[in-house]
């Protein structure tokens, strides 16, 4: 499995400086930073991601900048393409966790021996948004891709490490 630098590698030049543009970017509010130094268990994420992928772009630029506060949160990232072999993985069981998910972004939470699937595409709060207002679904999707729900991003994210 991949750090962050690794995961950069997994698309052309041009998807890297895109995915590094939107990560140096972000800026992260007070609380979120508090709340995630402040965190004394350890943590071990499984990202499946790629850096062309918009989506991706946006999630994993939050998520890295978020779990690089605090060192007892360990991230590893694999590529979709690169799921179909076993030496990427801990276990048959996060092999099979990850083929299932299919879409990307999706972020695993590695816990006992467990691998729990915690955001897949999109993160909750758009998916409802979409379900609610389904004629804005491509509109929402769009506003997303262009950072304007990076807070809700950052909430949800905060979320789901500190659960």
């Amino acid at each position: 499995m991949a750090h962050f630098y690794e995961y950069l590698e997994f698309s052309s030049d041009e998807d890297r400086e895109n995915q590094l543009d939107v990560y140096v970017g972000i800026e992260l509010s007070p609380e979120t930073e508090a709340k995630i130094k402040a965190m004394n268990v350890s943590g071990n994420w499984l990202v499946m991601a790629e850096p062309y992928c918009p989506d991706c772009v946006e999630v994993v630029a939050y998520f890295q900048r978020i779990t690089k506060l605090n060192p007892n949160i360990n991230v590893k990232y694999v590529s979709r393409k690169d799921n179909k072999e076993r030496k990427h993985f801990d276990s048959d069981e996060q092999q099979q966790a990850v083929i299932a998910a299919q879409k990307i972004p999706s972020i695993f939470d590695i816990r006992n021996g467990k691998t729990e699937l915690v955001l897949n595409e999109f993160p909750a709060f758009l998916k409802a948004k979409m379900e609610a207002n389904p004629e804005q679904f491509d509109e929402l999707k769009v506003d997303f891709r262009m950072g304007k729900f990076g807070k809700e991003v950052e909430a949800e994210l905060v979320e789901i490490l500190t659960k």
